[in-house]
């Protein structure tokens, strides 16, 4: 016996009205909420203690658009062996931000010779970077998490592959030094 068409496109319409209701409303792109670290499956790991800037200061972030007044540096963590460990960035002992898988920082500093610190289970380690008002540079953060030890250190890589990777990372601080 075959069911009446009228409840079967009855039963259709709501299964698809239903389904409509389930599916979450996208993100505000104006919004500055924490960024969390999710893990493959979605769920949720850690997430930053301060608001990420917006999904459009990210957005535009990724332009890596010079600053025609101040050197640009973009710290960039993104590797597949990093965990959910909070890493501190800061330049020149200024304003920290702190650090997840798959995430940057931009930093504002005047032209000149800097050094980029991190701090992570006590240990900090520094690099410099210098450059003159208008310059982008990028520094990255590579990570290593195993079951017995996390450890990590600035990795040497050339900035065209750093600035892919930090295409895919999402914007977690917006810093400027004085």
């Amino acid at each position: 016996m075959r069911a009446p068409r009228p409840l079967s496109l009855a039963a259709f319409a709501a299964a698809a009205l239903l389904a409509g209701c389930a599916t979450p409303p996208a993100p505000d792109p104006t919004a500055e909420t924490a960024h969390c670290y999710k893990s493959n499956k979605g769920r949720v790991i850690a997430c930053t203690s301060s608001p990420a800037p917006s999904l459009n200061a990210d957005a535009e972030a990724k332009r890596f658009t010079p600053d025609p007044t101040a050197l640009t540096v973009y710290v960039v963590r993104r590797n597949w062996e990093d965990g959910r460990n909070f890493v501190k960035v800061q330049a020149d002992n200024g304003p920290v931000a702190e650090t997840l898988p798959d995430t940057m920082v931009r930093i504002k500093v005047r032209p000149g010779s800097h050094t980029l610190t991190f701090e992570f289970d006590g240990q900090r380690q520094n690099t410099s970077v210098q450059g003159q008002a208008g310059d982008v540079r990028f520094a990255r953060i590579e990570g290593t998490v195993l079951a017995w030890k996390s450890s990590y250190e600035w990795a040497a890589e050339p900035e065209p592959e750093i600035r892919e990777r930090a295409r895919k990372a999402r914007l977690v601080a917006d810093i400027q030094v004085p």
